[in-house]
């Protein structure tokens, strides 16, 4: 069930120091794109809050019939044979069984303790405690305080531990260990439904350290096996980083998530830098000097100007800034009108790169997309325009917090080379263009493809990245196509 292949054990070494803890270093030098570990979950876990079918994993409010602890949903018959067995042994009133159905967050310990009832797999449990839970750090905080009443307490009340192997020993510090082990080590994966997210534990890839400027990539397959493949070149003896939170948020944020979820405080080069590597992706706009960024130093914690530090903003108006921002930004999602008019809004306040402005961007190109994409729509060459020039603007901040192979900026790169390879078509359809000025553009488009579907093919095929290459493969066949028609000498060409 927690398979790893080989390729782990010749091309990494795990050590150990206070700061890290356990990591991960390259034992050889690793070439770009090179797999470094595939692994299968030893756990699939529900996102807090959510209830989850323990077969397929979809979203789900019934029970199987069997061992009536476990979410199933209407599709599915049946789950793991031995958990449903060992389940429907125990001896529960219904009245115990509904209060535990009642707190979603039980069948994350359960999933957790079987583990330990079934002899084949009692190893990976024991293994699992050896993973990091910063109890220390969590105890009596609110996630300590809430796992208490949500789970621990429904637990002990239903007299379900005492009848489970050593019942005894299942106490509040172990259960509040192995619910810990999944939050801090547990890595955010696709769920079945679109936009949906559920999380998966693998005790190999929870080794390696994090950096919000990391050297590997993690992709999660269709069979939820994970793959971390180097960014880049690695050479021998370097530590190998994951990054455990989104790239595209700024420093306040992402530390925020690092300490709250996993105990931590980021102290990586992007982190310890006011200007976050010079992309002011959490600058704002200093007010008296022209081209001056207010930015927060990360020793002191003001908020001063680059230009004259004694222009400052108050951490109480940055903060409610950045929420009332991130409210308006939520409320105008669909409308792309007041995207708009709050990008220009918001520009007088953050740098045009400040986090909260990029996801407007990426919301604005989405919807630009789907405009482009509906020709009934009839857009004319200024939504072309727009939407290329924003996905200009997301690229070079990409290109210096996810350098090297990066899907992320591979699916900018092909968004920009689509709209503009499109833009060129309709230019020369209308003839506004020559045959001459659609062949250079089409050229264009093919390197910035070709560059795009490089770092695309590291991805698993049935990811929705893996789709993507296929259909980019096609797609630059068609392209060379007519770019041979076009280098054909006939006048009535049509593309």
């Amino acid at each position: 069930m927690a398979a790893v292949t080989e390729d782990f054990a010749k091309k990494c070494e795990v050590k150990q120091n206070e700061t890290l803890g356990r990591y991960v270093v390259a034992a050889t030098n690793i070439k770009a794109g090179e797999t470094v570990l595939l692994e299968q979950p030893v756990l699939l876990l529900a996102n807090n809050g959510d209830r989850r079918c323990c077969n397929c994993h979809q979203l789900t409010s019934s029970f199987c019939g069997k061992c009536r602890l476990m979410p199933l949903c209407a599709d599915c018959v049946e789950h793991h044979g031995p958990d449903c067995r060992r389940l429907a042994e125990l001896q529960l009133q219904e009245q115990q069984v509904e209060q535990l159905q009642a707190h979603t967050e039980v069948c994350s310990a359960l999933k957790y303790l079987l583990l330990r009832e079934h002899a084949e797999k009692r190893s990976h449990y024991e293994q699992l405690l050896q993973l990091e839970a910063h109890l220390a750090r969590r105890r009596d905080t609110d996630i300590w305080r809430s796992y208490r009443a949500e789970v621990i307490e429904p637990l002990q009340a239903s007299g379900l531990l005492l009848q489970l192997r050593n019942g005894a020993e299942i106490d509040e510090e172990l259960l509040q260990r192995l619910l810990a082990i999944a939050d801090i080590n547990g890595f955010e994966i696709r769920a079945p439904e679109s936009g949906g997210a559920m999380r998966g534990v693998y005790m190999t890839a929870a080794l390696f350290a994090h950096s919000c400027l990391p050297n590997l990539v993690t992709a999660v397959d269709e069979q939820r096996r994970i793959k971390l493949y180097a960014n880049r070149i690695i050479a021998a003896g370097e530590i190998l980083y994951n990054c455990y939170t989104d790239i595209l948020l700024g420093t306040d944020e992402r530390r925020r998530i690092l300490k709250t979820g996993k105990c931590f405080d980021c102290q990586c080069a992007r982190c310890t830098d006011p200007t976050e590597l010079g992309t002011h992706m959490s600058s704002f706009v200093c007010s008296h000097c022209t081209g001056g960024y207010i930015v927060r130093q990360p020793e002191s914690g003001l908020w001063q100007c680059l230009l004259n530090a004694e222009h400052t903003l108050k951490p109480e108006f940055v903060a409610n800034v950045l929420e009332r921002a991130k409210e308006e930004v939520f409320h105008a999602r669909e409308d792309i009108y007041r995207l708009e008019l709050l990008l220009a809004k918001l520009g007088r306040l953050l740098h045009g790169n400040h986090y909260v402005m990029l996801d407007l961007k990426q919301n604005i190109a989405s919807i630009l997309r789907q405009i482009l994409q509906n020709m009934a729509h009839r857009p004319n060459r200024k939504v072309y325009e727009r939407k290329i020039r924003l996905c200009q603007e997301i690229l070079l901040v990409l290109k210096v917090v996810a350098p090297g192979i990066s899907r992320l900026k591979a699916i900018a790169l092909y968004e920009l080379a689509n709209t503009q390879a499109e833009l060129g078509r309709k230019l020369y359809s209308e003839q506004e263009h020559d045959a001459a000025d659609l062949l250079a553009e089409l050229q264009q488009t093919e390197i910035m493809t070709r560059e795009s579907l490089r770092m695309l093919l590291y991805e698993p095929i049935s990811t929705p990245e893996g789709q993507l290459a296929r259909n980019m493969l096609r797609e630059l066949k068609e392209l060379q196509n007519d770019m041979k028609m076009l280098q054909q000498p006939n006048d009535d060409v049509v593309i």
